[in-house]
């Protein structure tokens, strides 16, 4: 089976087909965008993720160097007023824990922040003791939890001998739990660790533990201890943040769109393919179709044509869906020809083609549905019939020629016997009108009406007997007997000879005879039979004519001579004031057996056209000026006629 293809040869054909080899791989170009914004938006992830890190990292820096500097603000403050309460400090007594605590200094430190203050001598004996839960209004449960620490301070001037210390014992939980510290306390954890990792104090209970980022620096306003701020929310890993658990999600679904892109994509081009190649299957049967195909819609503008429907009409596609021309020559087309549930019957109609010529056409229309079952116009099948149609009639010709070959022959074979009976009867009838014509002349009282009428008598049968022996010469196949006759008298001739007749019918009949014609060379019998055969058919078309019934002839030369002749032929006109040839033309008159009178024969002009034919003559009939009909004959004059004989 051949493949129909389209391929090129030009010299872009290999990039051409580059492009092509990479178009079938275009689907995977929205997965491969989307897995390359993917990464982007991965990669993106990761350096926010990094930057917001180091961004946390700095500000955890930032947030434990403020608390530590804040803290050691708050415990050098406490130092100095410690300082200062050791510097009051009244001489030892007896009643030092009752004087130390009545101080003002070591009251309000107790107040703030001390849990307890412890005044030591030199030696390091306790002059004096004084606790906050001995404080009036202090509740029992104010004792610290845990590690305590204190501060100490000298009890005399640098610049003097030492005279003893004074301890203050604090809470550490007490400085990283004051309410100063709630926004800090609500991001971090914070804690206070000794070198060896052991929890002095936290601001979460035991057991608890944050699980965010975690920051260690020295805290130097206790020795050996660190500052650690851990964060109470993680920071999470950049491959589980919500953009990035978002972007596989879409590059899930955007795997498992374009695998159904593909597949619906080979199933589209799998589709294409099959329409392609019935797409082209059809062009070809319809341009390779024998009979013409158009398409219209319910408004009559045309749709579609192939090339033979082109070829037919002589138009291309283009300038029929443009400007339709108007093909019908006879008639208009109907809309449809076909019947509800019956087969479609074609119409035959006739159409003109660009070049002037008729076409005869068959054509069958049919409704045009669409892919939803309605009806959008009409499919027609135009079958050029012209041919057929010419066939046909050379056919129904011939049958006609044969048909009259048959009925000639038979009437030849009764003409025949006729001329054979009949030739010695008009012998019988010539003699006997002779001899009463000499006996006539005999009598002493000659009437000259009787020798009139034996001598008509005489010469008409001798008439009969011409033409009985002309048709016995016809019928076996001898030469007519030629001469050179003038025109006009056998025109006169053939005018008497009917007189009589015409006359008892009520015609007159007048002639105009140019004397100056020319000699013709002709059969002097066939030529007065066909004069006279025109002179009766006048007659008869006359007969049932109410006006004045006349026959006029005339004879001159032909001002419109046959095609390719030279002018100068003789011509014989017989006009009547009949009903006329009624849209007749000559072809049809002269057919054998055609006859417009019920008593005809149909044979006497096809007779006539046949003897001028075989003078080298030619047989006219039009529609007389003056009404009624007008037949005519030309003969070439003899000097043509002879001519034509030796060529």
């Amino acid at each position: 089976m051949a493949t129909l293809s389209n391929a090129s040869t030009t010299p872009g054909t290999p990039r051409v087909g580059w492009l092509a080899a990479w178009s079938r791989y275009l689907w995977a170009l929205p997965l491969l965008l989307s897995a390359a914004f993917t990464a982007l938006v991965v990669g993106w992830a990761q350096d926010n993720d990094r930057l917001e890190r180091a961004t946390l990292r700095r500000t955890v820096m930032a947030d434990a160097l403020s608390l530590e500097a804040q803290l050691t603000s708050r415990l050098e403050t406490e130092t100095v007023k410690l300082r200062a309460a050791a510097l009051g400090l009244p001489a030892p007594g007896p009643d030092g824990n009752r004087h130390l605590a009545a101080l003002p200094e070591i009251a309000a430190g107790l107040d703030r922040r001390w849990l307890s203050v412890i005044w030591l001598d030199v030696k390091g004996q306790i002059v004096g003791e004084a606790r906050r839960d001995q404080r009036p209004g202090a509740q029992r449960s104010a004792q610290a939890e845990g590690i305590t620490l204190h501060l100490v301070a000298p009890t005399s001037d640098e610049r003097m001998p030492p005279t003893g210390q004074l301890i203050a014992r604090y809470d550490p939980a007490d400085l990283i739990k004051s309410k100063d510290f709630w926004w800090l306390a609500a991001l971090y954890q914070v804690q206070l660790i000794t070198g060896l990792d052991q929890v002095i104090v936290s601001t979460e209970s035991t057991g608890q533990a944050a699980a965010g980022e975690t920051y260690d620096m020295p805290f130097g306003a206790i020795a050996d201890t660190q500052l650690r701020l851990t964060q109470r929310v993680r920071q999470p890993h950049w491959f589980s943040t919500l953009p990035v658990i978002l972007m596989v999600g879409f590059l899930a679904l955007i795997t498992t769109a374009t695998m159904l892109l593909r597949r619906q994509m080979n199933q589209v081009a799998k589709a294409e393919r099959a329409w392609r190649t019935e797409a082209a299957w059809r062009q070809s049967l319809e341009e390779s179709a024998l009979v013409g195909l158009r398409a219209r819609d319910l408004h009559g503008r045309l749709l579609f044509a192939n090339r033979t429907f082109c070829d037919m009409v002589g138009y291309t596609l283009a300038e029929l869906m443009e400007q339709p021309p108007n093909l019908e020559e006879r008639g208009q087309l109907r809309s449809h020809s076909s019947k509800p549930g019956g087969k479609p019957e074609g119409q035959e109609t006739r159409w003109r083609h660009r070049d002037g010529r008729v076409l005869d056409v068959m054509v069958f229309e049919s409704p045009l549905v669409d892919g939803l079952g309605q009806q959008v116009g009409w499919m027609g099948s135009i079958v050029d019939v012209t041919e057929r149609k010419r066939l046909e009639e050379l056919e129904r010709r011939q049958r006609e020629v044969l048909a009259n070959h048959a009925r000639l022959s038979t009437l030849g074979e009764v003409a025949s016997t006729l001329a054979h009976e009949l030739n010695q009867p008009l012998t019988s009838i010539v003699s006997y009108s002779a001899g009463i014509a000499k006996a006539l002349e005999r009598q002493p009282h000659l009437d000259p009406e009787l020798v009139a009428a034996a001598q008509a008598l005489s010469g008409h049968a001798s008439q009969a007997g011409d033409i009985v022996h002309r048709i016995r010469a016809r019928l076996s196949r001898r030469d007519p007997v030629m001469q050179s006759c003038a025109i006009n008298p056998l025109v006169a001739h053939a005018v008497t000879m009917l007189h009589r007749d015409l006359k008892r019918a009520g015609v007159d009949v007048s002639t105009e005879l140019d004397a100056a014609l020319p000699p013709v060379h002709i059969d002097a019998i066939g030529i007065e039979q066909v004069i006279s055969n025109l002179l009766r058919n006048a007659g008869d078309a006359m007969a049932t004519s109410t006006g004045k019934k006349h026959i006029h002839v005339r004879t001159g030369l032909s001002q419109q001579p046959p095609l390719g002749q030279p002018p100068g032929w003789v011509t014989v006109e017989v006009t009547d004031r009949g009903n006329g040839l009624g849209g007749r033309d000559i072809e049809t008159l002269t057919e054998p057996f055609f006859s417009t009178k019920r008593e005809g024969t149909g044979l006497g002009l096809a007779i006539c056209r046949s003897i001028l034919e075989s003078h080298g003559g030619v047989l006219h009939a039009q529609d007389a000026p003056t009404g009624g009909a007008q037949f005519s004959f030309s003969l070439p004059p003899e000097t043509l006629a002879l001519e034509a004989t030796q060529s």
